[in-house]
């Protein structure tokens, strides 16, 4: 008897179960979550393990894996390097840029396909990650007139992700795409303009709950008067000490005195920087997208206490994050974003698609457009921001285009190339097949009873035993990969 994709969902396979968006999320963690430390470890640390990232990691253990990661510029990315080589704009200054025809445009695709490229083939799989963090942290969305100074920003955040927050803030504070987005491009000392304080003060550091008052975001403000942006200027920075207000300011209890420039708004980013509220919510915030969505407050203030020792260094706050017994609990807390998703689906599969527009397309109909969330605050974090209908549909759709339509639908294939033969070696039986996909989705083979229906829908009934054809082959393997990454295993991680 034939077991369709369709029969499948129909009678409660591993599919179905990810629609039940009324369970806890502890149901799902018991429910999906695997025992493998090293898989755990990969599934958060990466963006979806790699069989040879898996080798790596239980040669070297977990600890020194985490080093290697943590020390990014020692590892080689040959392979990413020559896909990046494709979007020369991504290295461009900033005057070349400007000096191409249809920049805007081009700027935005290169951004897009640059740090999708880099997520599924870089071995710098923790800055890819870090990267996005910040880029969610800090968020500022593409929109025509802004976009090249995007190229920028994303720049200045990858060469601090791992570094020092205090850095990571100032690059940020005085890059041309923030002082446009949030206004402080136009903050005078006659009229000062408090978006980028507020935003400042309640999203890049403190936290709505910071301790902060009205009256320190008009100081804040003043204390960044005359930071704007200039054509002529290498970085698009310039500091307008004209337009500074030089009187004296009280921001948090702390004095800062007369006559002064630029130094108010360094002087402002180290006290945020370094201040409790700011280790605090930054810390719960890595939490978050790391351990679970309600992450435990022992290790948050564990985290925050490295954070203010360490003066923001992000490496030594990430490795104890990393090695924390919470951390090591955590498996199957943390629900895929669609864009997580998508990218975690080209890692295992290694599907590309080669139309911009279908690409695009592709993102849109997920959900997570990189650098398309326009409110200041990033993209959710949890999985009650996803957890819909419309959401699980849309994964189901691009699991299946990605995997059975690439291999082997030439309407749904269109466009796209896969490597999913190549990834699977040559096996005699059902049993096999099952298990050598589920290596290359999850990092490794599912328990049995997981395998029970995946078996079931490749053998048609047969069995485990059934020997793979290369008609079986045909028919089942697109299929095969496609409901293992639309199942609960694979968005739960």
């Amino acid at each position: 008897m034939t077991v369709s994709r369709r029969e499948f969902l129909q009678r409660g396979g591993a599919v179905a179960t990810l629609i039940g968006v009324g369970m806890s999320l502890e149901a799902r963690a018991d429910e999906v979550s695997f025992t493998d430390p090293d898989v755990h470890l990969l599934n958060r640390l990466t963006y979806g393990p790699r069989p040879d990232e898996l080798t790596r990691l239980k040669e070297t253990g977990a600890e020194a894996f985490l080093d290697e990661q943590l020390l990014p510029e020692q590892i080689d990315d040959a392979e990413a390097d020559a896909k990046l080589a494709q979007y020369p704009i991504l290295e461009m200054d900033r005057h070349t840029i400007y000096r191409l025809q249809h920049s805007e445009g081009r700027a935005y695709q290169s951004l897009v396909q640059g740090m999708l490229e880099r997520a599924v083939y870089s071995k710098r799989q923790l800055l890819e990650r870090m990267v996005e963090f910040w880029s969610d942290h800090f968020n500022v969305p593409s929109d025509f007139d802004n976009t090249n100074n995007i190229v920028l920003f994303q720049r200045d955040v990858r060469k601090h992700a791992l570094g020092n927050f205090r850095d990571l803030l100032l690059a940020t504070a005085k890059s041309p795409a923030m002082l446009y987005y949030l206004d402080n491009y136009v903050n005078f000392k006659k009229s000062p303009n408090e978006n980028y304080a507020r935003e400042l003060m309640e999203l890049h550091t403190l936290g709505v709950d910071g301790g902060y008052s009205e009256e320190d975001v008009k100081e804040v403000a003043r204390a960044f008067t005359g930071w704007t942006i200039h054509d002529e200027t290498e970085s698009g920075f310039y500091f307008n000490e004209h337009e500074h207000d030089t009187g004296t300011k009280a921001i948090l209890g702390h004095a800062l005195p007369a006559e002064r420039g630029i130094e108010d708004g360094l002087h402002v980013l180290g006290i945020l920087a370094n201040h409790p509220s700011t280790a605090q919510f930054i810390c719960h915030k890595l939490c978050v997208r790391f351990v679970s969505d309600a992450p435990p407050e022992a290790l948050v203030e564990r985290l925050t206490k490295v954070w203010l020792e360490t003066r923001g260094d992000i490496k030594n706050i990430l490795r104890t994050l990393f090695l924390s017994e919470e951390f090591n609990t955590s498996a199957g807390q943390k629900l895929r974003r669609p864009l997580d998703f998508f990218i975690g689906v080209a890692r295992a599969t290694g599907t590309q698609i080669h139309d911009w527009w279908r690409l695009k397309q592709t993102l849109e109909r997920l959900g997570q457009m990189p650098y398309g969330w326009h409110p200041p605050n990033g993209y959710p974090d949890i999985a009650g921001a996803w957890m819909n209908t419309g959401g699980v549909l849309a994964r189901w759709n691009a699991a299946m285009r990605l995997s059975h339509g690439a291999y082997s639908d030439p309407d749904w294939g269109w466009g796209m190339s896969t490597e999913l033969r190549e990834r699977t070696p040559d096996v005699e039986t059902v049993i096999g097949l099952v298990k050598a996909v589920s290596k290359q989705v999850f990092g490794l083979a599912l328990p049995q009873g997981k395998l029970e229906p995946f078996i079931n829908f490749a053998s048609d009934g047969a069995g485990p035993d059934e020997p793979v054809t290369a008609h079986l082959l045909g028919r089942k393997l697109g299929s095969l990969y496609g409901l293992m990454l639309a199942s609960p295993e694979f968005q739960w991680r």
